[in-house]
């Protein structure tokens, strides 16, 4: 059956992560949500739909993938946000034709291809109007609101990324404890000695963990350098956090480097729920330990101190030995409470030397994107 797994009107919730990948493109313990839905949906096609400014880039990664494109047969849409299973999609596709709604939002659709002309005609996926049919209700299911909700889920992804006949790799003088759940250490890590590791735990492809690192219920992505004190936190992939200091609650996109003594708050001083400012607005997390949203490209000074619920878009730079503010805007050079825009042409530099070092590349529409982002801040 063809399938369109689509971002919705809700998307911009999820900042700065995917200001520069689709929503789909998330990580979950080794899989990204697409994996998850390729893995369960392996005998059906599975097409696109994205924001029109991750279209190019979308297609880039993707280049076989069908993206942004009007079916010519009847087709089951599903949101992007939704942690799929197996049963759910099943019952998706067993169903009558017309809508999935979970409370306000849209999970799916099982659509014709005149109705999904004349949605796609009102804004399709990415407007507030859903397609006409018949409303089918779905209350079980796990929905994607906030980059918090994945914080939450980290137990659940680690146990997703076991495969059969997994052998823990023989480590010397490394303590790995398994005795709340397990760690999951995957092809080509190095974990050097005197290192603590406790489960959930998920260690990503080629990643390096420095000596006397402590690192407890977090998801690492793949070719990182992780060192100090991690705990509660995803980090996308491709990022440095060599050093000591400590990273608690957080969730960290690609190509980061956080100085040596980069040190996050996760609990304000009254146990108060953590409120973060995501899209414009200040946002209660329910969350009583929550530290710092983190997006692509975005770099702390040595001794930089995060507060509670910070959110830093992408491309910063973040120099602070007292707490910064709590909002830091894509492309911002945050020197000690003074905020001054970054040079984009060096920023641009800087990222393709970064890529470079670990063999790879800035490829020509992750440039455009970048650029399409610092004019439009």
């Amino acid at each position: 059956m063809r399938m369109i797994l689509f971002e919705d009107q809700y998307t911009p919730n999820l900042e700065p992560i995917i200001m520069t990948r689709p929503v789909f493109d998330l990580r979950f313990g080794s899989n990204t949500l697409l994996n998850r839905v390729a893995k369960i949906c392996s005998e059906d096609i599975i097409s696109f739909w994205v924001r029109d400014e991750l279209l190019e880039r979308t297609a880039e990664i993707y280049p076989d993938a069908i993206i942004n494109k009007a079916p010519n047969e009847e087709t089951l849409w599903l949101n992007a946000r939704v942690l799929w299973t197996k049963k759910l999609i099943s019952d998706l596709k067993n169903s009558s034709a017309g809508i999935f709604m979970n409370g306000n939002n849209l999970i799916g659709a099982k659509l014709s291809k005149s109705v999904a002309e004349e949605w796609l005609k009102s804004g399709g996926p990415l407007s507030f109007f859903p397609p006409e049919g018949e409303v089918h209700h779905i209350d079980d299911t796990i929905l994607i609101n906030y980059l918090w909700d994945l914080l939450a889920l980290i137990p659940k992804a680690v146990e997703e990324s076991k495969i059969s006949n997994y052998i823990s790799p023989k480590l010397k003088y490394v303590i790995i404890d398994e005795s709340e759940a397990d760690v999951f250490i995957d092809e080509d890590v190095i974990v050097e000695p005197f290192s603590y590791l406790k489960g959930p735990l998920y260690i990503g492809k080629k990643s390096i963990i420095s000596s006397h690192s402590k690192i407890r219920n977090s998801v690492i992505g793949s070719e990182c350098k992780i060192g100090g004190e991690v705990s509660g936190t995803i980090i996308q992939g491709n990022t440095n956090k060599v050093h000591d200091g400590f990273l608690g609650d957080s969730y960290l996109g690609e190509w980061v480097n956080l100085g040596a003594g980069t040190t996050n708050s996760n609990l304000k001083n009254n146990y108060q729920p953590v409120v973060m400012q995501v899209n414009k607005e200040l946002v209660r997390s329910e969350r009583q330990f929550l530290g710092s949203v983190i997006g692509d490209h975005s770099k702390t000074a040595i001794g930089t101190q995060l507060n509670t619920g910070t959110n830093i878009g992408v491309g910063c730079n973040i120099m602070a030995q007292t707490f910064s503010d709590r909002h830091i805007p894509s492309f911002t050079f945050f020197d000690q409470g003074k905020y001054q825009e970054i040079n984009f042409n060096k920023f641009i530099q800087t990222a393709e030397i970064v890529k470079n070092r670990r063999k790879k590349s800035l490829k020509p529409c992750e440039k455009k994107l970048l650029e399409t982002l610092f004019l439009s801040r």
